[in-house]
């Protein structure tokens, strides 16, 4: 880079021809006095003939002066003109949108960004930033601007959704960064459409929810799977620990449906699974849960619920099963379900625990003579006063009702 010199009277191209040909003037009159004065005042003539002389080599020496400033000025031009190209094809490449903005209006935008947006490039010019954002991120938008121009965060990187001209919503990128022009600041981002990138993000997001729906949901039935049970009811068993509240596990097993698949077939077996499950989804509320334990078993789990509101939840189920008609063929049949329920902490203070008595009392209730809910006896588990929820010990206040039945 060539040191620019600092214009004037020795470097100024406009005065030095103006000084040279003042000067060129005044030699030429004094040779001409010479010419018409050869007899006079040799002296006087020589005198002037030496400052003619002086001024001469005055005019050389600013003469090379001007060749040497014209010579820096056009080096100079051409180096601006070369930096210019240069800046031109940064700012008119065809892979990112590059804009300028001043008090949160447009003062340039490149052909990229019009056409990321849908406009001409003029049309921005002087038009409010925000134009380009859709609505729900105008905020955001305009939080980072602030914070940018301010000087809060001096560098932006953020993504946001925006919006063409015709309506459009567009996924944009956005690297900006601020700059002062004297003491104005000026903002100037660097923008990219990754609508596409984001659309495959999305489609990946939503297929590995999908896939972890599958890995964690019974094919046939739709309800959770035994894999996924463990995790719910140590989530749960937290919750109720953490929040001095009870739960209750209720298990479910139809009865009979080895006969039903030996008499019907294995469809009809089939059709009783999406049954129970179909009326599991109608009772369960929105944060009970229902998980196919294996073959014909079910186990839900009802957060908040005693063991008595849970055998009463459990006892409509019942209820409502054995109205159910199945016709698979020509021959229509009907299927009953037993119950055992066992609630957290009444029947333990771990999931297994809880578990296990609902198990026992489901089979309890098979050897009683099935289509029946049974409560598991809690005699040898009942919690220590310290450990039992408040809304636990309030719900089982001694009422000389003997327990282990549903009447």
């Amino acid at each position: 880079m060539v040191e620019r010199r600092p214009l004037g009277p020795e470097s100024d191209p406009k005065l030095l021809l103006q000084e040279i040909a003042r000067q060129n003037k005044v030699i030429h009159a004094l040779i001409n006095r010479l010419e018409r004065n050869a007899a006079g005042d040799y002296r006087s003539e020589f005198d002037e003939l030496q400052t003619a002389v002086a001024l001469k080599s005055e005019v050389r020496r600013r003469t090379a002066a001007l060749e040497t400033a014209l010579g820096d000025n056009e080096l100079m031009t051409r180096q601006l003109r070369e930096s210019e190209f240069k800046l031109l094809s940064v700012v008119n490449q065809p892979l990112v949108g590059i804009s300028t903005s001043e008090d949160g209006k447009f003062t340039f935008a490149n052909q990229k960004l019009a056409d990321i947006f849908g406009y001409e490039a003029s049309e921005l010019i002087g038009r409010d930033i925000l134009i380009l954002v859709a609505e729900q991120d105008r905020p955001m938008v305009a939080e980072h601007t602030r914070q940018r121009m301010s000087g809060q965060v001096p560098v932006a990187d953020y993504t946001f959704r925006g919006l063409r001209k015709d309506g459009v919503e567009i996924d944009i990128e956005l690297h900006g960064s601020l700059h002062h022009i004297g003491v104005k600041p000026i903002a100037v981002s660097v923008m990219l459409d990754v609508s596409k990138r984001k659309q495959a993000e999305r489609r990946a997001e939503d297929l590995h929810a999908l896939l972890r729906e599958q890995s964690i949901r019974d094919a046939l039935t739709g309800l959770y799977n035994r894999r996924y049970l463990d995790v719910a009811l140590e989530e749960e068993c937290s919750r109720a620990q953490r929040d001095g509240d009870v739960f209750s596990i209720v298990m479910c097993d139809i009865d009979h449906f080895k006969s039903v698949n030996d008499k019907y077939g294995h469809q009809a077996g089939d059709d009783v699974l999406a049954i129970i499950a179909a009326q599991l989804g109608k009772r369960c509320g929105p944060a009970d849960q229902a998980f196919r334990y294996g073959g014909e078993e079910f186990l839900i789990v009802l957060p908040g619920q005693t063991d008595a509101m849970a055998a009463n939840w459990a006892n409509e189920l019942r209820e409502t099963l054995r109205e159910q008609t199945i016709k698979p063929g020509r021959q229509a049949f009907r299927i009953t379900a037993s119950f055992g329920v066992a609630a957290f902490p009444h029947h333990g203070l771990c999931c297994t625990e809880v578990i296990g008595f609902a198990d026992r009392a489901l089979y309890a209730a098979k050897r009683g003579g099935r289509d029946q809910v049974r409560i598991a006896d809690p005699v040898t588990t009942i919690p220590s006063p310290a450990l039992a929820p408040a809304k636990w010990r309030l719900e089982h206040r001694p009422t000389g009702v003997k327990r282990g039945s549903i009447r």
